[in-house]
């Protein structure tokens, strides 16, 4: 009996931890808005300069910072053309009054993709996994804002290297995702 209470008061305790030590709420989507569909159909086809492939298919979580009046969305795009030997595209993307900004398109990006529990002005960081193309050991990579902008690829600086990233899966798999031109 004193096992069992000393297994759920500690499992209470790290529940309440996780909630204060998470700078934000993470929620997954199979269904991403209409809006949010409409706006990476003319993002990823250049405004239309480009035909669209109709192999895209996304994956969305929904972040929402610590005093973050907007919540973020984290897109996985994959697809014939967002995908190559070193992984998958990434987005990082804010809402905006009626539209979105990019706040990081993110290439190479392996699953799964981590909320991290720390910050870089205002915005949480995430840790992708970074393997195949040139990389054959694999690793976890560190994407920080730097106030502008998410960095490009994981594998190269400002992009920081770890041996493995604490952080809540935002993104494990594509199971989930939905064609984006259905």
């Amino acid at each position: 009996m004193r096992i069992a209470a000393s297994i759920v008061s500690g499992m209470v305790l790290a529940a309440a931890g996780a909630a204060i030590f998470w700078p934000g709420q993470a929620t997954a989507s199979n269904r991403p808005s209409e809006p949010l569909k409409a706006y990476l159909r003319s993002y990823l086809s250049l405004g239309g300069k480009v035909p669209p492939d109709t192999t895209t298919r996304i994956t969305v979580a929904g972040v929402k910072p610590d005093g973050g009046k907007t919540e973020e969305d984290i897109v996985y795009v994959s697809g014939q053309r967002w995908c190559g030997s070193g992984g998958c595209t990434m987005l990082i993307l804010e809402p905006t009054e009626s539209s979105f900004k990019v706040l990081g398109r993110v290439t190479i990006v392996q699953l799964p993709i981590k909320l991290l529990p720390s910050m870089s002005d205002g915005h949480p960081d995430i840790g992708v996994r970074v393997q195949g193309g040139g990389v054959q050991s694999g690793y976890e990579a560190v994407l920080s804002f730097n106030g502008k902008s998410y960095p490009r690829n994981p594998s190269m600086p400002p992009a920081r290297k770890v041996s493995a990233a604490q952080g809540k899966v935002l993104i494990a798999t594509t199971e989930d995702s939905v064609p984006l031109y259905n």
